[in-house]
Order: C-alpha cells, then sequence, then structure tokens
C-alpha cells in the first residue's frame, strides 16, 4: 500500500501567520456585518422616520390649505428646517411654482430651475399617481420623498382638483458618519483583543508546541549521529508526550538494532578480511567497500579503494567489455586483467554477483590473482609442448601445428613443407664428451638455428639429435616452393657445419636432412614427419650434406641447383688469368642524346664447358641464396676495375678510354660485408684507375635495409672519390628519404618504365610511363643527379627520352652487352663517325 505523502511547514512562520489571517477574516465578516446593519438601518430610517414625517407634513400643509388664506405653509416647512438631516424641503403648485420652501427666495420661483433634483416629470408622475416617492441614494447618502399635496379651492370649486407636491431632501452623511465612528471604535477594540489574544496564543505555541518539536528534533538528530542517551524527558500527558515514549521506544530498538548490525558487520569485516579472494561491492562503478585483500592485491592503503570508479582499475583493453557488463548487469564468472596503484597489470578470475536493495543495485565482486595458477599452467604447457633440454617445440606441439596446416592448405591454396634434420655422428660425441657436453651441443644449435628462423618457421626437438622444420606460407608454383624450403634447411645445415666449442673442444659437424612438401598424398601429420625422416636417412646414408626431398622429381630438382651451386664455386675457385677461367664480363656501352660513349656498365657471364653460356638470370639467384654472391661480385669488381686499367693505358684507345666510366653492380649481401671499403680501397690502388672512373651501382634494397649504415658506407667511399648510381629506381622502395640524404650521382630508370613509353597514350589500363618518367626526370634533376634510361630500344624511345631530359641511355638501340674486344671495336667506330 502507498503510504500518503505529508505536507510540511514551518510552525514559526506558519503560526503566526494564521492567527493574522484568521483574526483578519473575522474582522472583514464583522465589518460586512456592520455594513449591512448600516444599510438595513438607513432603509429603516427611510421607510419610518423619512416616511412617518413626510406624511405629517402632508396633512399640515393640506390643513393650511384648506383653510384657504395659505398662512402657515412657510411656517410648517420652516419646522422641517430645523431637522439637520434635511438640506430642503419645498411645495410646489401644480404649474411647477414653489408655493413655500425652507429657503425664502425660492418662493415665486420655477421649482425646476431652483430646487436641486427636482423633475417636473416625476412630480407628474407622482401626482397622477396620488401616492408618495422615497428615493434613497446609499452611494450617495441622500433620500429624496415626495408626496402629493391637495391645494387650496379656486372661487367657484366645491372640490379642489388640483394637487401639489411636496418635495423633501435628505442628507446622510451625519448619520454615516456617526456609524462609521462606531465601527472605527469597535474595530480598534477588535484589534486590541485580538493582538492580545494572539501573543497568548503565540506564547502557549511557543512552549507547547514549538519548544516541544525542537526538542523532539534534537533527540532524532542525536540518535542519527548514534547518541541513544540524551532524549528529552516529559511531564504530564498528551500528544508531545506520547511521541516522547515512541522516540525513546525507537531509540532503544534502534541502539540494539545499530549493536547487532555493528556486530554483524565486524564479523562479515573480520571474514571478509581473512577471505584469499579480494572483495569490493559497488553501485553503478563507484566502489562503496573493499576487504583487507582487495587494498592489498591493488597496493593501496587500508580503505583506499573506497570512493573510487571500479572501471579505473581495469586493463585498458579489458575496460569495454567490462563497462558493457556492468551497464547491462551481467552476472557471471570471468577472467579480467586488473591495473594496481603500481601500474602492474594482474591477470584475475572474477566472479560477479548483481542485487537490488532497497532500490539501489549494488555488484558483489569478488577477486583472486590466478598469476600462480596461469605460471603453473603455463609451465605445464611448457612440459607438454616444449623439449625441456632446448625449449623447442617438442614432437607433440610439431605435429599440432601440422595438422593445423594440413587444414588450412585445404582451404587456401598455398604451400607448407617440413623437414627433419639429424647430426652425424652425435652419439660419439656423447661417448667421448659425455652427455652433458651432448646436451651443450644440443642447446647451441637450438640457439643457432632458431636465430636463423623466418617468419612462418617452427623449429623443434622431436628425437635425441634430430630436429624437424615446419615452413608455411610457402609462395608459387610447387617447384618454386620446394626451392624456397630447400634454401632455408640448407641454411639450417650451413648454419651446423660452423665450429662450435664445448669442454674446451672445437666440434665440426654435419647434419642430413630431408624434406617433405604440404600438401601431398599424406594427410597424417605423424606420416608426413616420417616420410620427412625416410629422406633425412637418405641424405645420411649418401654422406653428403644435400637436402633429400620425398618426392622424386623435388629431389631431382634440388640435385641440379647443387650441381649448378657446386660448378658456380668451382669457377670461381679458377685463377682470373687461367685458360679455363669461366667467368667473363660483357660491357654495355652508356652514351649520352648524340650517341657519344660516355661510360659501359660491367655484366658478368658463365661460360660453363658443358652447359654453354649462361645468363645471369640463372644462376645469380642461387648465389645470392648460397651466399656466393660475395666472391662472385668480388671477381667482378677486381675483373672490371683491371679492364679499365688496360683500356686508359693503351695509347690507341685513349680518346674514348681516358674519360670512361666503368658501372658495376654491388649486391645487397656484398655492400654489407665489413671488409667492402678495404676492398674497394686495394682495387683502386692495385689497379691505380682514378676513383671517379669507378660507378658502383646499387639497388634500393640496399638502402631500405638500413640507410643509417649505408649512408656511413658511401660517404666513407665518396672521400675517395668513388661514384654511386641508385639502380632499377621505381621497382623498389623509391623513398625520397634517401634520395635527399644519400651522396648518389645517378638515378637509373628501370626498362619497365622505357619499354612501354612509345605506347599509345590509350594502350592499356594505368597511368602512362611517360608521365611517370617526366616526374622522375624532373625530380633528379632537382636533386643534381644525371638520368640513365635502361633498356632503349627504339629511336621513338631515344626521342622521347631526350624530350624529358635523360642524360644518359642504355639499352639494345645503341649496343647489347659486348665481350672486351668487342666494346673496343664498337666505341673505336663511334669515334671514327
Amino acid at each position: 500500500m502507498t503510504q500518503p505523502t505529508l505536507r510540511a511547514f514551518r510552525l514559526r512562520l506558519w503560526l503566526p501567520l494564521v492567527l493574522v489571517a484568521a483574526s483578519t477574516l473575522i474582522f472583514l465578516i464583522l465589518l460586512g456585518l456592520e455594513q449591512h446593519n448600516h444599510t438595513q438601518a438607513l432603509q429603516r430610517f427611510a421607510d419610518q422616520t423619512a416616511h412617518e414625517e413626510l406624511l405629517r407634513t402632508q396633512r399640515s400643509l393640506e390643513a393650511v390649505l384648506r383653510r384657504g388664506d395659505g398662512s402657515g405653509l412657510d411656517g410648517t416647512l420652516s419646522e422641517l428646517g430645523l431637522n439637520p438631516a434635511i438640506t430642503h424641503a419645498a411645495l410646489v403648485d401644480d404649474a411647477g411654482v414653489v408655493l413655500a420652501a425652507t429657503r425664502f427666495a425660492w418662493r415665486g420661483q420655477d421649482a425646476a430651475a431652483v430646487l436641486p433634483g427636482y423633475s417636473a416629470e416625476e412630480a407628474a408622475q407622482m401626482r397622477q399617481a396620488r401616492r408618495e416617492t422615497l428615493r434613497l441614494d446609499t452611494k450617495q447618502h441622500t433620500l429624496s420623498a415626495m408626496a402629493p399635496v391637495a391645494l387650496a379651492l379656486r372661487p367657484g370649486e366645491i372640490r379642489t382638483s388640483r394637487q401639489g407636491v411636496l418635495a423633501i431632501d435628505y442628507d446622510l452623511r451625519p448619520i454615516d458618519a456617526r456609524a462609521w465612528a462606531r465601527v472605527r471604535q469597535q474595530a480598534l477594540v477588535f484589534a486590541i483583543v485580538v493582538a492580545l489574544a494572539a501573543l497568548g496564543l503565540i506564547g502557549m505555541a511557543q512552549w507547547g508546541i514549538l519548544r516541544p518539536v525542537a526538542a523532539l528534533r534534537a533527540g532524532m538528530a542525536r540518535i542519527g549521529a548514534g547518541d541513544f542517551s540524551a532524549l528529552p524527558q516529559w511531564r504530564g500527558r498528551g500528544e508531545f508526550e506520547e511521541l516522547g515514549t515512541a522516540l525513546a521506544r525507537m531509540a532503544q530498538e534502534l541502539q540494539a538494532s545499530t549493536q547487532a548490525l555493528g556486530e554483524s558487520e565486524a564479523r562479515y569485516r573480520q571474514l571478509s578480511d581473512a577471505a584469499f579472494e579480494a572483495i569490493i561491492l559497488h553501485e553503478n562503478g563507484q566502489i562503496l567497500d573493499a576487504n583487507a585483500a582487495a587494498d592489498r592485491l591493488m597496493g593501496v592503503a587500508p580503505g583506499g579503494l573506497v570512493g573510487s570508479t571500479m572501471l579505473s582499475w581495469v586493463a585498458p583493453h579489458a575496460l569495454e567489455i567490462t563497462r558493457q557488463r556492468t551497464e547491462r548487469g551481467i552476472q557471471g564468472i570471468w577472467e579480467v586483467d586488473l591495473v594496481n596503484a603500481q601500474g602492474t597489470q594482474i591477470p584475475c578470475e572474477c566472479s560477479v554477483q548483481q542485487r537490488s536493495m532497497n532500490g539501489r543495485t549494488v555488484r558483489a565482486v569478488a577477486v583472486r590473482d590466478i598469476r600462480e595458477r596461469l605460471a603453473a599452467e603455463a609451465e605445464i604447457r611448457q612440459l607438454a609442448h616444449f623439449d625441456a633440454l632446448t625449449g623447442l617445440c617438442n614432437r607433440r606441439l610439431l605435429l599440432e601445428q601440422v595438422a593445423q596446416e594440413l587444414a588450412e592448405v585445404e582451404r587456401h591454396p598455398r604451400r607448407a613443407a617440413l623437414a627433419a634434420l639429424n647430426l652425424n655422428a652425435f652419439q660419439a660425441v656423447n661417448d667421448s664428451l659425455g652427455m652433458a657436453a651432448g646436451d651443450a651441443v644440443l642447446r647451441a644449435m637450438a640457439r643457432r638455428l632458431s636465430a636463423l628462423l623466418e617468419q612462418g618457421q617452427t623449429l623443434a626437438r622431436v628425437d635425441g639429435d634430430t630436429f624437424a622444420l615446419l615452413l608455411t606460407n610457402l609462395e608459387g608454383s610447387l617447384e618454386a616452393a620446394s626451392t624456397q624450403a630447400a634454401r632455408s634447411v640448407e641454411r639450417l645445415i650451413a648454419a651446423i657445419g660452423e665450429p662450435v666449442e664445448v669442454s674446451d673442444q672445437v666440434l665440426h659437424l654435419s647434419a642430413g636432412a630431408g624434406l617433405v612438401m604440404i600438401p601431398n598424398d599424406s594427410r597424417d601429420p605423424p606420416e608426413l614427419l616420417r616420410e620427412a625422416e625416410t629422406a633425412m636417412h637418405l641424405a645420411k646414408q649418401a654422406g653428403d650434406s644435400r637436402v633429400r626431398f620425398f618426392a622424386h622429381a623435388l629431389q631431382e630438382a634440388a640435385s641440379a641447383r647443387l650441381g649448378l651451386r657446386n660448378d658456380l664455386r668451382r669457377a670461381l675457385q679458377t685463377p682470373r688469368d687461367a685458360a679455363q677461367q669461366q667467368l667473363l664480363l660483357h660491357y654495355q656501352p652508356q652514351v649520352d642524346a648524340q650517341g657519344q660513349l660516355l661510360g659501359v656498365e660491367a655484366l658478368v657471364r658463365w661460360q660453363h664447358p658443358a652447359r654453354g653460356l649462361i645468363p645471369p638470370g640463372a644462376f645469380i639467384a642461387e648465389a645470392e641464396a648460397s651466399g656466393l654472391i660475395v666472391p662472385l661480385g668480388n671477381w667482378v669488381l677486381e675483373e672490371a676495375a683491371s679492364c679499365l686499367e688496360r683500356w686508359q693505358r693503351d695509347p690507341a684507345l685513349q680518346p674514348w678510354a681516358s674519360t670512361l666510366s666503368m658501372a658495376v653492380n654491388v649486391s645487397p649481401r656484398q655492400f654489407r660485408e665489413p671488409d667492402f671499403i678495404a676492398r674497394i680501397e686495394d682495387v683502386l690502388a692495385r689497379t691505380g684507375i682514378d676513383a671517379l672512373s669507378l660507378e658502383l651501382e646499387l639497388t634500393e634494397s640496399v638502402v631500405a635495409d638500413d640507410l643509417e649504415a649505408t649512408l656511413e658506407k658511401m660517404e666513407l667511399l665518396r672521400r675517395h672519390g668513388v661514384r654511386f648510381a641508385l639502380d632499377d629506381f621505381g621497382t623498389g622502395y623509391s623513398s625520397l628519404a634517401y634520395l635527399k640524404r644519400l651522396p648518389i650521382d645517378t638515378l637509373k630508370i628501370d626498362r619497365s618504365f622505357v619499354m612501354d613509353i612509345d605506347a599509345p597514350d590509350q594502350s592499356g589500363p594505368g597511368k602512362r610511363p611517360a608521365v611517370l618518367i617526366d616526374a622522375i626526370v624532373a625530380m633528379a634533376h632537382q636533386l643534381d643527379l644525371r638520368v640513365l634510361a635502361e633498356g632503349v630500344e627504339t629511336e621513338t624511345q631515344l626521342t622521347r627520352l631526350a624530350h624529358a631530359g635523360c642524360d644518359i641511355f642504355q639499352g639494345y638501340y645503341f649496343s647489347r652487352p659486348l665481350p672486351e674486344a668487342a666494346l673496343c671495336a664498337w666505341a673505336q667506330e663511334i669515334q671514327a663517325k
């Protein structure tokens, strides 16, 4: 049942106001009654006194007029003039002439002219009616009385037919003044009586109402403050005594309830503080209470959590989901990361319950620190999925990841590979140096191999001295993917072959490796691992460091690559001046717009005794993968410098060779070699060529790898006078940052831009190459760089490039790359033109 809402008001203010209002109302009522009585008194005066006086005067005047002499009329009216209430009186004949009046001057005058308020028309109506009339005006405080009077007989008349008018006007203001003087006297007496009564009532209210109410209010305030002893004492009987008794009884019950609640809260606080879990109560996110465990967990002083917001202790990444749970009133158990006062993130398990109490919604949160549990679970996972000796994945985890990859390759068109590697003669290490040394070797190998892993590769120890490598996200065709996988495994084999020092012994180990591609006919992870191990055992039986494929076709391709690599290594080991030297350089001219020779670019060729002339595209990639690109690049550098020295020393070639520049390509791996600068310095010193004649061509990948290190090396070489060209510009990173900072002399536009420069404007989708070339040339010239266009094959291309502002040109339109003798003949021919 809904309780009614009671309105409260202040007795000190409203009690006097009520008294004054009641007194005023009574006074107004009495005044209205007095006004009504006064009006009735005036009406009685008109109906009785004035009417009687009018009739008496009428009879007197008629008696005088019957005597016929007319004497006595003035005397009769003069008596009326003695009445202070009568303003005037007059007798008017039937012709409207005043016969007699209280004012002698009016006699014989026209009544309408001299009598105020006289109306001949009204007089005529009254004579016709033959009855008196009285008209009372209470607003003007006047009374007008008129009565018909039979006039005297004329000669020869037996009975008079003429009627005169007696008019009397009264002024009632004196009567009204006397009445209101009496009212004022009564009002004063009433006001005095009311004032005395009001003061008496206020005194009684102050003593008998306000004072007890103030005592009750003070007592209730003390009860609210927890003081149950100083309550007001009451004498006598009445409502306030009953209220006081009820208040005392309520105080006793409240004191008992407070004591019980305090004891209960103390027990609750003792229980909550003894709990291991942190317990927090909050309402709408505002923390109302927290136990000691919560204060310790969040790193605050006792009671430091109270008043703060719950969300302020939640980690940023869990803030939104926690806010949604709170706003929706979701209950349950979940894990949340909290952040303590020191900024440490604490993983916690929270149990949340929400209750509504007296219209308030309170959430109780029990928080458990699960760092130890997570650490234990992590340790369990580590023991279950990782090798205890090396920290690598174990066989179980590897097979789980292989199973995941099998599912992925079925959903998406991609390839993967699984390799097995086994150390050769590892048992001899255990037998000779002991098990501890063998474990140290395995740990060293695990660290060494892990350092070579790339994205998408997982290394595992699946047996004593057997490792496995899972390679994912392999790109391209099956052959390309297998090549990529084989090279990754070969890097690991090469790393195993590096010396390892254990127990003061330097060991030289090797390994055999088997590789199986995913997907293949097998769909079972253990079966795939067995296939990789089968191929590994075949490699170990062969006694070499080749990677064996489980598939025959891929094995043949890997064998072909290995054969090519071994042949290239033997070619590099052959002295430069030996007759059986297979490597040679071809030179492609670089000319200006008029066809004058400015320089040449040295390009390596391989004259294989069995395969014939092998172009760079067939062996440079394998050289990069195997690391042979460094000795190959050094050979090209020395051979090109020596050739330039021979040309400049020959007097017959002086006209064009003296100012000729020699461009040499430098691979990123060669440029990053620690002795690269020393090797350049050595080549310049041995050949004696001018450093300005040597131009090193770098690709954008060299710059992008490490800009600061690249800049440092280039600055050192620049001090010797070596010039630099940026090769294949526009096909890589093409960042303006390094164009601005690096000491580059020439910008080489890649042939992919040049080959379509003479195509029609609407020949296909995309931007026109000519527009890009114009932009590159304009930018390069603003940076004081020369621009060299590669791949010029037609006169139209030459014209368009020259019009764009290119400085140097290179391509089949001028000449193919030529051997040394052919290049000299071509240059002589050009010089002779």
